[in-house]
């Protein structure tokens, strides 16, 4: 290099006696001094603006830097614009520019990601400052918090949309971290438990221990496969009952946790669905029942006023259920919900009624209402017909939420389909013993 070591002294002064701000670096492209002896750099990006990078101690950091310039500019690698934007104003736009139009429940969550866990961590940082190392620790510090994988992917999920946020409308240029993650560096949602569904007689028995008009909801949600949400928006003009025999059923509201009812958010979740003929006599009969009005545009499952019903009442109706549902022999369907003494054995009061744990539902793994969603599911032959019955977007969808089950089923057809093989070429038949009575196998 050819000139000075040091920036220059006396620093020199610009037309008007003023000191400069910058003096170039002689012998050098793209590098300046400064007053307080750092250096920095100078160039122009891929939209021909001039930039300023730095400060940096020694000359090779800002030889570096200005040569990593000069490439991204040459590829056509736009730079940001806004470089001191923080995360946390980009996320506070988003929040009131975008997600202010979107259901409650879905505000309440994105909102609640940002405050809990993204502010926190990366509110003062800037967006440039960024990367994918930050990106890699906040998935590592979340599960070290020990949240489910799925929400650690939607906490990411809404990170992502930040970002996205802040290169359309904030002016904004930089990378999103997050598709720059490995395979090992993401949240690990085939790692999640697959749902806990209806074992054996457990929903025969929850459903003798209910009532009307939750039985009626309740079967027909095992059967079709609804969410709570769904099901509790039908109106009886969205049910086919005049041919019995190609009855059908047709989902595309909902009611929201305020009560009202609202188109479903995706056009895949609007289905026409079919009803076997016992659904729809069974709906038959809750409808000769009922109170509520039930005319073409009065909800299905609605209180005595017309009203639907509350998704709370529901869950508490079944719960309500699990704990009053009983096994042949007396003993209760759902044993962890009662209290146990030191041997293992139910307790029982003075009048023989089993007393209810102290304990709260989340930290047991018990069925809920959308097991029965997942029940219907598994009766499907393969995730195809099962993304039908759910109205998944596709079905990787429902390949990732059902895995092992699937996997399962196909292993099953795989060996009977060997074991045709096996027949067709002379080997012995599936059910044959190996050998015949009296002899030996070698």
């Amino acid at each position: 290099m050819s000139g000075p070591l040091k920036p220059p002294r006396p620093w020199p002064v610009d037309d008007v006696g003023k000191l400069k701000r910058r003096v170039k670096v002689e012998g050098e492209r793209g590098l300046w001094w400064r007053q307080d002896g750092l250096l920095e750099v100078g160039y122009r990006d891929a939209d021909g603006r001039q930039r300023w990078r730095g400060p940096f101690d020694t000359l090779t950091a800002a030889r570096a830097a200005y040569d990593d310039a000069k490439v991204k500019a040459r590829g056509g690698e736009r730079e940001s614009e806004n470089r001191r934007l923080r995360f946390a104003e980009a996320a506070d736009r988003w929040l009131a520019d975008q997600v202010a139009e979107l259901r409650p429940a879905t505000r309440a969550r994105y909102r609640s990601h940002v405050d809990t866990h993204l502010r926190p961590r990366w509110g003062g940082r800037r967006m440039d400052a960024l990367d994918v190392s930050d990106a890699a620790r906040l998935v590592r510090e979340l599960r070290a918090d020990g949240l489910a994988e799925s929400t650690i992917a939607s906490v990411c999920g809404v990170a992502q949309r930040v970002f996205k946020f802040a290169r359309r409308h904030c002016s904004w240029r930089g990378d999103n971290p997050f598709p720059e993650l490995e395979k090992g560096e993401r949240a690990r949602i085939s790692e999640s438990p697959e749902p806990r569904i209806y074992e054996g007689d457990e929903l025969p028995q929850v459903l003798a221990a209910t009532t009307e008009p939750w039985r009626t909801l309740f079967r027909l949600a095992s059967i079709v496969g609804p969410r709570e949400s769904e099901v509790l928006g039908v109106w009886w003009e969205d049910l086919d009952l005049s041919d019995l025999s190609a009855a059908t059923i047709r989902f595309w509201w909902q009611v929201d946790r305020d009560g009202e009812r609202v188109k479903l958010k995706t056009e895949e979740s609007r289905a026409t669905l079919p009803l076997p003929r016992a659904a729809a006599v069974m709906l038959l009969e809750h409808k000769a029942r009922t109170l509520a009005p039930t005319g073409p545009r009065d909800f299905v499952f609605a209180t005595r006023t017309g009203r639907p019903h509350g998704q709370r009442n529901v869950l508490r109706a079944l719960y309500r259920a699990q704990e009053q549902a009983r096994t042949p022999q007396g003993l209760p369907t759902f044993p962890e919900l009662f209290q146990h003494d030191k041997r293992g054995r139910l307790v029982v009061d003075a009048k023989g009624a089993y007393l209810l744990a102290d304990v709260k539902r989340r930290d047991l793994r018990l069925p809920h209402f959308h097991s029965m969603r997942h029940g219907a599911a598994m009766d499907c032959d393969d995730a195809e017909e099962a993304r039908d019955l759910l109205r998944h977007k596709n079905s990787n969808v429902t390949r990732a939420i059902y895995r092992n089950h699937f996997g399962d089923r196909r292993r099953e057809l795989l060996r009977a389909r060997m074991e045709a093989r096996m027949e067709a070429t002379g080997g012995a038949k599936a059910d044959a013993a190996p050998g015949g009575e009296g002899e030996d196998v070698a």
